[in-house]
């Protein structure tokens, strides 16, 4: 899975984490709203939004790297996937 360059920061999409890991549409998503406050923006992800981002959203939704339906766009670092991966596995335990 190619990641996405986020100034310098090798980055993942919700649809490529849902894709690498067979998860269906929009669990990324779920898990990372379930996070919280335990992962921290600019460290575990990037937030863009379609108001300063929206060509760079357009093209990556062309070119399929993230979902049609997207808007805004979060990015994951590598420490947050990582972080949600703990968490995932965690709350699964319970």
């Amino acid at each position: 899975m190619e990641p996405i360059d986020y100034n310098g920061t090798p980055t993942l999409s919700f649809r490529q984490v849902d894709s690498m890991n067979g998860f269906t549409k929009g669990t990324t998503f779920r898990l990372f709203k379930r996070a919280g406050d335990a992962l921290q923006e600019g460290r575990d992800f990037f937030y863009l939004p379609a108001s300063e981002y929206s060509e760079w959203i357009g093209t990556l939704r062309a070119a399929g790297r993230i979902y049609p339906s997207s808007r805004h766009l979060v990015l994951l670092t590598r420490e947050g996937y990582e972080r949600l991966q703990d968490l995932s596995s965690t709350s699964n335990n319970r």
